[in-house]
Parts: structure tokens; C-alpha cells; sequence
């Protein structure tokens, strides 16, 4: 397990609070999915506006970059 940090972003200006979780690496999809599904229904102009979910390793490197238009 790896501690990872997600947040919403749209890579330039905007940042959620970032939401740090133990995962394996192959589970990030879904705990991105998970962390988007709330933020997509209280906020759906967010899927056309360019915004993503960023994970982020314990380095601080990004390890997946999720556009929200993408989530179901």
C-alpha cells in the first residue's frame, strides 16, 4: 500500500483540498472515480470545464491525471 493524495484540479488555477488515501497503485481509477462521483453531482458544469482528478505519489509526482468528462 502507498499513500497517495487526489484532488479536483483544472492543472492551472483551481485545486480542491486535497484527499489523501492508502491504495495500491491499481486501484487508483476507482478512488478516483469515487472521489469525483460527489463533486461531479454537486457540481456538474465541472465535467465540461476542462477539470481532472490528479493523484499525486508521496513524492509529489503525478501518477494519474483523470479528466472528469471521462468518469461515470
Amino acid at each position: 500500500m502507498q499513500l497517495f493524495t487526489l484532488s479536483i484540479t483544472d492543472l492551472t488555477s483551481f485545486e480542491s483540498v486535497p484527499h489523501e488515501e492508502w491504495a495500491e497503485k491499481e486501484d487508483l481509477f476507482e478512488i478516483g472515480n469515487r472521489l469525483a462521483r460527489p463533486m461531479l453531482a454537486a457540481n456538474p458544469n465541472f465535467r465540461h470545464r476542462g477539470m481532472c482528478v490528479a493523484i499525486y505519489n508521496e513524492a509529489g509526482i503525478a501518477v494519474s491525471v483523470m479528466p472528469l468528462d471521462t468518469l461515470q
